[in-house]
């Protein structure tokens, strides 16, 4: 099973300890000692059609100073906040490699978000479902070294069993079966046996360069 298919055993569920379903949205921020800051977002709500909405969403955001950089090998080490360095490969893809030098500031962003509805698929939803929709782009000649590279897909999932006594909930896809359980289990009154739930998977990722003097 593909990596968006158990993404969505995080984005199924619905939080709450209420016996009425759950709505509303919850944020968590937390950062690490290496200075990774994480920002979780958790939403639900209802549709128009009285189906169950929702979003899963991650930020994770790190400043690092470069320490080192060996431009034959393309690898650059950088210093965390809490003093560690870490090596990274940079691909042939990335360009301008040579702008860079030791005391540089790399900004890194990775964002995903699991967007949920059961609802029955558009047309052009279910022409584009199960691919990977991938864009990226980088600096041009002559500019400070950045990139993004981004990707979605869109899969559509139909609900197979619900056991509401272990709180456990099957779906097919083309690719075969997942069972997730819900942790927050009062809003599994709100599917039933062959929904049609339409996940939409969105991933970012960033990298900026602030350069010293």
């Amino acid at each position: 099973m593909n990596r968006y298919l158990s993404a969505l055993g995080l984005a199924i569920v619905v939080a709450g300890c209420s016996p009425l379903p759950y709505t509303g949205e919850k944020i968590t921020e937390t950062t690490t000692p290496q200075g990774l800051k994480v920002i979780q977002t958790s939403s639900r709500s209802k549709l128009p059609t009285g189906g169950l909405a929702g979003q899963e969403s991650e930020l994770a955001q790190m400043t690092a100073t470069i320490d080192s950089i060996d431009k034959k090998g393309r690898v650059v080490t950088v210093k965390t906040q809490d003093n560690r360095l870490v090596s990274i490969k940079a691909g042939p893809d990335v360009r301008n490699l040579e702008q860079l030098k030791k005391g540089d500031t790399l900004e890194l962003d990775y964002f995903e978000a699991v967007d949920f509805e059961v609802r029955q698929p558009t047309e052009e939803e279910k022409q584009i479902a199960g691919l990977d929709i991938d864009v990226a782009a980088r600096a041009t000649e002559g500019e400070k070294p950045a990139g993004i590279v981004a990707g979605e897909r869109v899969d559509i999932l139909t609900v197979e069993s619900i056991d509401k006594k272990k709180q456990l909930i099957t779906l097919k896809a083309p690719e075969g079966y997942v069972t997730v359980k819900a942790k927050y289990p009062q809003n599994l009154r709100m599917l039933k046996i062959g929904d049609t739930v339409v996940v939409k998977t969105s991933e970012l990722f960033a990298v900026h360069t602030k350069q010293v003097g």
